[in-house]
């Protein structure tokens, strides 16, 4: 086998955008082979493509309900055999339409390793597809992905900036593509929510080829740590064409019902907002704040891992809740003077452990 074999990664919330990028991805260059899967009912559809054309079509069943699980399953021993055919030097997995690449990225990462299925090969890059001439609007849009039919699944409630957020966070390229001008706006939108060290530019699909395979071989664990809320962007972004990034961040946690209090007027807008943050009542616990769309999700993801306490989220709009939403963290973080309120956080997190008074 060739010792050049690159795997990377496409991620899109617009099926047109895909289906014109894979395209010319396998018309482009003839040492590149394309993986697509698409959601069927009841089952998976795998595509494998190059520039000779469809070279298979396969349609798996769903043994269960997890169907990011059924492609990821899939994924690995297609591009095992893939690389074992030594005809191309270049591998893209273009993800259904509007699913997140941190799950697969995951995956790629540990087959990756000296000891894994695909030791040997590379890495390559996780990139981002978007209209960028809509993209200033999706980015905050609160429209359910099944009313625009691009629900992954029966059951996906997510609205479209839900699905587009973690492409974003996640991407090591972001690539603006338009039949019209992309505006300023747009243009700062992915950069306010681009993930450090990740770029943007804007660029013809018939370029994709060059600009997301041309470029040096990323690093999973990069595109796993600018997805992962326990960690932040560490650059806030300038102001810029109406487009701002508020940092809220203290060491102290939030009071349980100061939280509660302050949660419409903290939460309830059209934003962007990720990170983590911590509860008075429940110290031991790390937590993760993440928003999109007028849609909040919360949720614990164990405990701190001897690491400090620390309540930061990064919100971005281009609205005007800004002192807002500024005003009601600082109303929702607990009073040194004061002990902590009731924990009333049942519904949210589940019933506190009751040793968490001593995990501080």
């Amino acid at each position: 086998m060739t010792d050049m074999f690159t795997i990377s990664t496409l991620a899109t919330i617009d099926p047109v955008v895909r289906a014109s990028a894979t395209l010319g991805l396998t018309l482009d260059r003839a040492d590149t082979v394309v993986i697509t899967h698409d959601i069927l009912e009841g089952g998976v559809r795998r595509t494998v493509a190059d520039a000779s054309g469809v070279l298979e079509t396969t349609i798996t069943p769903l043994a269960h309900a997890c169907v990011s699980c059924a492609i990821r399953e899939d994924v690995l021993p297609t591009l095992v055999g893939l690389r074992r055919r030594d005809a191309w030097q270049h591998a893209v997995v273009a993800l259904p339409v509007t699913a997140e690449p941190a799950p697969l990225v995951r995956l790629l990462d540990a087959a990756l390793s000296p000891d894994g299925s695909l030791a040997g090969a590379a890495f390559g890059t996780v990139t981002a597809v978007v209209d960028g001439t809509h993209l200033h609007d999706d980015a905050f849009s609160d429209q359910w992905l099944s009313d625009v039919g691009r629900a992954l699944h029966e059951d996906d409630d997510r609205v479209v900036a839900e699905a587009l957020a973690p492409i974003l966070a996640a991407a090591d390229l972001i690539v603006m593509s338009g039949d019209q001008p992309i505006c300023e706006e747009a243009f700062a939108v992915a950069d306010h929510l681009r993930g450090d060290g990740a770029r943007v530019i804007g660029a013809a699909l018939s370029e994709l080829s060059a600009v997301m395979l041309g470029r040096a071989h990323g690093r999973g664990k990069d595109c796993l740590e600018r997805a992962d809320p326990l960690r932040p962007p560490r650059r806030t972004p300038r102001d810029r064409a109406g487009v701002w990034t508020l940092r809220l961040s203290s060491d102290r946690p939030f009071d349980a019902g100061r939280l509660r209090e302050n949660l419409h007027r903290l939460a309830d807008h059209r934003v962007r907002a990720r990170g983590h943050f911590w509860i008075a009542s429940r110290p031991g616990a790390a937590c993760i704040w993440e928003e999109a769309g007028g849609q909040l999700s919360v949720g614990e993801v164990g405990t701190w891992e001897g690491r400090r306490p620390r309540t930061e989220i990064l919100v971005t709009g281009m609205g005007d809740e800004r002192d807002t939403i500024a005003q009601a963290f600082a109303a929702a973080l607990s009073s040194p003077a004061d002990a902590p309120s009731e924990d009333r956080l049942d519904d949210w997190f589940g019933e506190a452990d009751g040793s968490e008074a001593d995990a501080a």
